[in-house]
């Protein structure tokens, strides 16, 4: 099992943790992937469901984030991401100044009584930072079945 995928970018206190993705049903449909927020004070830690690239309709996280490094030099608006069951979603926005904000929004089942939702913001510079964060989120989700 390889390490998890850590996401911070100094001075900012923001932190995302990706755990490496499993398939636990063996179905090449459906990866799970352990998620954890910090930011703070606070921590947050759920389950996700990605769609596995070949199969699915959406983009795949990574091909989400290369789309926001080809358009390095910003874009109006928001673009979003989300996973598979809607607990993780990604938002993004451009500030024309050379920096992306990636905002992480991780949610409990919003049925549930004691439903929770934590979003942790982090700010990457829109060219060698996020070419570096498609890299290592390639090379991190390659235990992903195909």
């Amino acid at each position: 099992m390889s390490d998890p995928l850590v996401v911070r970018y100094p001075p900012a206190e923001g932190t995302w943790v990706l755990h490496p993705p499993v398939d636990p049903w063996g179905d090449g449909y459906v990866a799970v992937m352990q998620v954890e927020l910090y930011d703070d004070g606070l921590s947050a830690r759920g389950e996700v469901k990605l769609s596995l690239p070949a199969q699915a309709e959406e983009p795949d996280l990574v091909a989400f984030l290369q789309g926001l490094t080809d358009d390095w030099r910003g874009w109006d608006g928001e673009r979003r991401w989300r996973s598979l069951d809607g607990k993780l979603t990604i938002t993004a926005r451009h500030d024309g100044k050379g920096h992306v904000s990636l905002g992480g929004t991780l949610q409990q089942d919003s049925l549930a009584p004691d439903a929770w939702l934590a979003r942790v913001s982090i700010s990457v510079e829109a060219g060698e930072q996020m070419s570096s964060l498609v890299a290592d989120l390639r090379s991190h989700l390659q235990a992903l079945p195909t």
